[in-house]
């Protein structure tokens, strides 16, 4: 894990987040709505990483294999089991630089529920 790339994506984090609060709330500074800003945006890319850490994209590669095949003729000569299909579309990911955005995308929903808890008290 780096530092350097985990601070970079952090901070990218916070700057849509801050152009999402412009956009939506403009100017006016409210804690609660700082904190819907930040959480929007820390869900958007905390979700997509538990997904490519824990690979579960691999649970629809059987979907597109039987729909392809049920359209294409082509697609079954190339592919006529789903294991050759499946050796073909696997691929490792790293898993570093979404173990960063997961943690990074993890500290600002963190933020936008004390933000929140801040707010209502």
């Amino acid at each position: 894990m780096k530092i350097f790339r985990l601070l970079l994506i952090f901070l990218s984090i916070l700057v849509v987040s801050f152009l999402l609060y412009l956009w939506i709330y403009g100017s006016t500074y409210i804690v609660g709505n700082v904190a819907n800003a930040l959480f929007v945006v820390g869900m958007i890319t905390f979700l997509p990483t538990i997904i490519a850490m824990t690979q579960a994209y691999k649970f629809f590669q059987g979907f597109n294999y039987a729909i392809r095949s049920f359209i294409s003729t082509a697609f079954r000569e190339n592919y006529p089991k789903f294991s050759d299909y499946k050796a073909e579309k696997d691929t490792k990911i790293k898993t570093t630089v979404f173990l960063e955005a997961f943690i990074a995308s993890g500290t600002v929903v963190i933020l936008s529920i004390i933000f929140t808890v801040v707010a209502i008290s």
